[in-house]
């Protein structure tokens, strides 16, 4: 399942890869991830946690909905990270660090942007069908 929030100069693709049967481990999910950002951009993993992905994706619903506050998508022993947080006026900012070896050659993007909470609601409706 790609799950694609795409916001015109910033754009983010996550495609879960969960195992069930590891769920007891702290890390149970690959989550691949594609990000573009004013030019910029990464494909890398993320080695997460399922239960703490579900807690992501309801905090996120509740920024998206109360235009309050921040979550994130963090490796549990890692250095990756995604951050959306929120404001009044209906902005949505996304910051982080992502980072992998590829061929031998380390690669890392540090990234921030902001984007109208209306490009979240589809990004949103995807997730959600994660948990239902």
């Amino acid at each position: 399942m790609d799950i694609t929030l795409d916001a015109g100069k910033f754009s983010l693709s996550l495609i879960p890869e969960i195992y069930f049967s590891d769920i007891e481990y702290p890390e149970n999910t690959i989550l691949h991830i594609q990000l573009y950002s004013n030019g910029f951009s990464a494909k890398t993993a993320m080695d997460i946690d399922y239960k703490e992905f579900k807690i992501f994706i309801s905090e996120i619903n509740n920024l998206y909905n109360t235009l309050n506050g921040s979550t994130s998508i963090t490796e549990p022993y890692g250095s990756q990270k995604i951050t959306f947080s929120a404001d009044k006026t209906g902005h949505i900012d996304v910051m982080g660090s992502l980072n992998s070896i590829t061929d031998g050659y380390s690669h890392s993007l540090e990234f921030e942007n902001s984007f109208d909470q209306t490009y979240l609601k589809d990004f949103i409706a995807e997730l959600n069908k994660l948990i239902k």
